[in-house]
């Protein structure tokens, strides 16, 4: 997404008084309608669809903004100099009620129009802007919003856009808050990855005191204190200050409602007098204190842990004073001060298991192609869309020369798979499961259904060789419900992971055929680590979520369910093998084994100029595809046969980055194209 934005750079007042006034530019872009359940789609490049159900469903651009630090009162307006009525050709889409990806075979998709909005002859939105919030990452203060550059009048069935919007920020300022210097670099390197102005990071970066006592707490019962002691001091001599604190001695000294309050009174406390950014919450929930919240979308509702109430150190999260924590009405900041990272075990053995291989991955892990193999496994999720979806885009912000495997359901048929068992037996570090879920495992749509369970989980046998994994599905990672798959991957001792990303609760599907909430944050914490440098699995994952606080309504919805209940057991200081520095170039090719695709050819390529590439397959037919990266088809054509395949962009592909894909039967390959001016 970063690249796409390269054009909009905010001009920002060099005084930063309390205005700051920048353009969005619109009017080089090129629309796209197409049909969608006998509505009207309308696809921009550069934005994500935005509506609540019922709502028109219509293009809008997230943007993200650092303003000083402890700006009060934050206001926006918008200008639009110049707007130009056209027709629609049908009625523009509502936007469907959402579903977890579990409801697949229960709850058909249900699209239905807001009738006071669709019998109104008026334009909607009523304004250019929409969803403004401010929020605070260690000090620095953000200021979000979403910028429609059409609104529609659903009776006319005539579309209003905005070539040029001039959005002007005000705000009062008030006092800065004070950080230890590490605490601000490390949230302003996080932050650059993906606001809007990242140039005016060090202008507004909060106000620095001198203190960096301590960077990591491993919280845990006495029981275990001698099972950490090496993993403390392998810590220590990485360079990262580590302290072992007792939970007896937190609860029995920290004044707060219950356990999980006083915790995090604790950790506030730390936060502010010894400068920590990781916390390892060492234990499951009968060890260490879990804030439960209840979750809430669309009639789906459910009591999970939350630990984004540890990492998050902004207000109460409690705010009406019901002690229902974490709900909308109790003004939650979302974003992550500290990266904190849960161990699941409640023994001595399991809490061994975690300590070597967490200690074996960063500081001995074995030599050979694992290191930089990938299996990306993609489900049938609903009639028509797969999770083919999610592991390509993972896949093209792998860095280039990996062995990137892939098995995928297909639209036309639902086949499970076992050769990623395989695979994962012999070593792969990056491993991503888009399927539906539950407690014991994450499946595919078709037979065999098991993609990852328990018993798999228990009966790995890559040893030394246990990699990262992550998922999109409902509840494998529900550790409050007994053996969860999560804690299945880090109890084996002879094989499993060393960092699981999973979810304590429903994914979400998002407005299809566009991906949602969940997927995103999975193909985030693989360009966070791969492309922006994001070195610590702890920063990346907690990145991946701050990057979708700006899409969440305010109320009830999947982005406020997704960001609370996708949770990372690991090491938060985990440096993944292979991560990179920067931006890195991973245009070569992901290759499944069936299929190959070498190019594209010239890459960068001028918009208007033509572009090659090279597609070999084994079935009988093949199809290469174009998308932009919010998954819009900008082109494709059928093959019959491997061959050079050409072509020409021209001049109304706008700037930017696109997928290329092969298809080829269940099996494909995905390569980056970028487009300049």
């Amino acid at each position: 997404m970063r690249s796409l934005f390269a054009a909009l750079f905010v001009g920002c007042v060099s005084s930063f008084a309390a205005q700051l006034t920048f353009h969005v530019d619109f009017q080089n872009r090129i629309p796209v309608e197409s049909s969608y359940m006998g509505y009207t789609r309308l696809s921009f490049p550069g934005c994500e669809s935005a509506g609540l159900p019922g709502e028109p469903l219509l293009p809008a651009q997230v943007v993200a903004l650092v303003v000083p630090s402890g700006a009060l009162n934050v206001t926006v307006s918008a200008d639009a100099a110049e707007t130009v009525l056209t027709s629609v050709s049908g009625v523009v889409q509502p936007a469907a009620v959402p579903r977890p990806f579990s409801a697949v075979f229960s709850t058909p998709q249900t699209i239905q129009e807001n009738p006071s909005i669709y019998s109104s002859d008026a334009f909607w939105p009523s304004g250019r802007v929409q969803n403004l919030r401010t929020g605070n990452k260690s000090g620095f203060t953000i200021v979000s919003l979403l910028v429609y550059p059409y609104t529609c009048n659903p009776v006319s069935r005539e579309l209003e856009f905005a070539p040029n919007v001039d959005v002007t920020v005000t705000w009062d300022q008030g006092a800065a808050v004070a950080v230890s210097p590490s605490q601000a670099e490390t949230a302003g390197e996080q932050l650059r990855s993906w606001v809007n102005n990242p140039g005016d990071i060090q202008q507004c970066s909060p106000m620095t005191i001198g203190f960096d006592g301590v960077d990591y707490l491993v919280v845990t019962s006495g029981d275990y204190s001698d099972s950490f002691t090496s993993f403390v001091a392998f810590k220590n001599s990485q360079g990262i200050t580590t302290e072992l604190v007792d939970i007896a001695d937190i609860v029995s000294g920290t004044s707060g409602y219950d356990d999980a309050e006083k915790l995090r009174n604790y950790l506030i406390q730390r936060y502010s007098t010894d400068g920590i950014k990781y916390v390892l919450l060492a234990g499951d929930q009968s060890v260490v204190p879990v804030r439960s919240v209840n979750l809430s979308c669309e009639g789906y509702t459910d009591t999970a842990p939350v630990d984004l109430y540890f990492s998050d150190l902004d207000g109460t999260w409690d705010a009406s004073g019901d002690h229902n924590y974490g709900q909308p009405g109790d003004s939650l900041d979302l974003y992550a001060d500290i990266a904190v990272g849960r161990a699941l075990f409640d023994s001595a053995d399991e809490a061994a298991i975690f300590v070597e291989r967490s200690i074996s991955y960063e500081g001995s892990p074995p030599a050979g192609d694992w290191q930089t193999t990938a299996m990306l496994c993609g489900a049938g999720l609903f009639p028509g869309y797969t999770g083919a979806k999610v592991c390509d885009s993972i896949a093209v912000n792998l860095p280039s020369g990996w062995i990137v495997n892939k098995a995928y359901e297909t639209v036309r048929s639902s086949d499970g798979f076992t050769t990623p068992i395989d695979i994962i037996n012999t070593g792969a570090n990056w491993v991503h499961y888009a399927g539906h879920g539950n407690t014991g495992g994450i499946y595919w749509q078709g037979s065999p259904s098991s993609m990852m369970t328990n018993s798999i989980a228990q009966g790995l046998a890559n040893g030394s060789k246990a990699g990262i994994h992550h998922s999109i599905a409902c509840m494998p990672g529900a550790f409050q419900s007994g053996e969860c798959c999560a804690e299945a991957l880090w109890h084996n001792s002879g094989g499993g992971a060393a960092s699981v990303m999973f979810n304590t609760s429903y994914g979400w599907e998002g407005n299809l055929p566009e991906m949602g909430v969940s997927e995103w944050m999975c193909v985030y914490l693989t360009e966070e680590v791969y492309q922006n440098g994001n070195s610590l699995i702890g920063e990346a994952f907690a990145t991946s979520k701050d990057r979708r606080v700006p899409l969440w309504t305010g109320g009830y919805d999947r982005e406020l369910y997704c960001i609370l209940d996708w949770h990372g057991f690991h090491d938060p200081t985990l440096v993944p093998l292979n991560g990179s520095s920067g931006v890195e170039d991973s245009s070569q090719g992901m290759v499944s084994p069936q299929t190959s695709l070498a190019g594209p050819f010239p890459n960068p390529v001028a918009s208007g100029a033509s572009v090659s590439f090279a597609a070999g397959f084994s079935s009988s037919s093949a199809r290469i595809s174009v998308f932009d990266v919010s998954g819009r088809l900008v082109w494709n054509q059928f093959l019959e046969s491997s061959c050079s395949v050409v072509w020409n962009t021209q001049n109304s592909v706008s700037p930017g980055i696109y997928l290329v894909r092969l298809e080829a039967g269940s099996s494909s390959a995905v390569s980056k194209l970028i487009v300049t001016n």
